[in-house]
């Protein structure tokens, strides 16, 4: 993955979050499937950035590979919290969406342009991500 690829995957899970989540507040499933995506995207991030803080090690970039897993340090646990809402038998409420925004670090912009048309497209993704889950 490139940092450009990092970064859009960043932009799009700053929109689900900010924006997409609380548009469609009254549909619990496209939430939980909005979560299951966001999941998704944030641990490409993590494991992206885990991957290029690994590679500094081995060349002795210590101070830097730090700095990368310092200021990404948030993506797993968002990750973990967006998981396990998408697979909660509870509703998905105003309080969950909520605890993602606060999770989410305040120094990330919303993208200029919409990366998502609508979120309808997400529609199926917390049922696709278990199946591919249980394949493993």
């Amino acid at each position: 993955m490139t940092i450009k690829e990092r970064s859009q995957d960043l932009s799009m899970a700053v929109e689900i979050v900010r924006k997409h989540l609380f548009e469609h507040l009254g549909d619990s499933e496209l939430c939980k499937d909005m979560c299951a995506t966001l999941a998704i995207l944030l641990r490409r991030v993590h494991e992206d950035a885990e991957k290029s803080a690994k590679a500094w090690d081995k060349r002795a970039f210590f101070l830097k590979a730090d700095a990368l897993r310092r200021e990404m340090g948030w993506a797993l646990p968002l990750a973990e919290l967006a998981e396990s809402l998408a697979y909660s038998r509870a509703p998905f409420t105003r309080s969950d969406a909520e605890r993602l925004l606060k999770a989410l670090p305040a120094n990330l912009e919303m993208p200029k342009r919409p990366r998502f048309k609508s979120a309808e497209l997400m529609r199926g993704a917390a049922a696709a991500a278990r199946q591919t889950l249980l394949k493993r």
